[in-house]
């Protein structure tokens, strides 16, 4: 086939697909993380208080959104703790389980859950066979201020329930994909109740910077799903 011929075609078609997502952006409107080089960190040499993730009370939900739509899933926790010191947060990691991040997505059947799941822990994205969990390790927290957080237009559909109201803190911690770790920052809300510690997140990353493309970062597959994946933190842990 020659596909000389067929370059003017693509380039319509690509043309035509980047006008109707310019048109209908479905992407999450909330926080934007700022993303950089990793960080180095400083964590106390002996936290005075350890709080253990609750695996099964804690969620971490993704939302991917492409030119028609968008689909929406979760990733599993592996295990996870959050450490303090002097009475003050310090640090933390936490593992996730990326062989096993998957589809659920209430607008598809189940057999689209499972095509998405399957490319999801394909190479496309995760490649899970060589690279089966991620990490996110704190390495600063700070009181938030909340002068520097952008004030957005009035809200519409998911925008008001995805960000999180009155966050108290600013998490920055090297998220590691496939080997490749960045510096993420972005405000979350972090209480504390007796023995049990709570925190919530609500972001946009920029997939591209952990080479999480489909097929290529040149391909037509790949141009109509947006960069902007939103990452959704409800996190329950309990005083060791």
């Amino acid at each position: 086939m020659n596909t000389y011929r067929l370059r003017p075609f693509y380039t319509l078609l690509w043309t035509l697909l980047a006008i109707a997502g310019m048109a209908c952006d479905t992407t999450v409107k909330t926080d934007e993380a700022e993303i950089g080089a990793a960080a180095n960190f400083l964590s106390p040499v002996n936290p005075d208080q350890t709080f253990q993730i609750d695996t099964s009370r804690s969620t971490v939900t993704w939302i991917g959104a492409k030119v028609t739509g968008r689909h929406n899933g979760l990733i599993p926790i592996r295990e996870g703790t959050i450490t303090l010191h002097n009475g003050e947060l310090r640090g933390g990691k936490t593992v996730f389980d990326m062989a096993n991040v998957r589809s659920e997505d209430k607008a598809i059947d189940q057999a689209g859950n499972l095509k998405l799941t399957t490319q999801l822990r394909s190479d496309d994205f995760f490649a899970v066979e060589q690279h089966p969990t991620a990490s996110f390790v704190i390495t600063t927290i700070v009181p938030f201020d909340s002068t520097e957080r952008q004030e957005m237009p009035a809200p519409a559909g998911h925008a008001k329930r995805m960000r999180v109201k009155d966050p108290n803190y600013r998490i920055t911690g090297n998220l590691t994909i496939k080997d490749i770790t960045k510096s993420i920052s972005f405000p979350a809300r972090i209480e504390q109740e007796d023995s049990v510690l709570r925190a919530k997140a609500n972001f946009n990353i920029d997939r591209t910077h952990w080479k999480l493309n489909y097929g290529s970062d040149k391909s037509l597959g790949n141009r109509t799903i947006y960069p902007a994946v939103n990452i959704g933190l409800d996190i329950v842990a309990h005083r060791q």
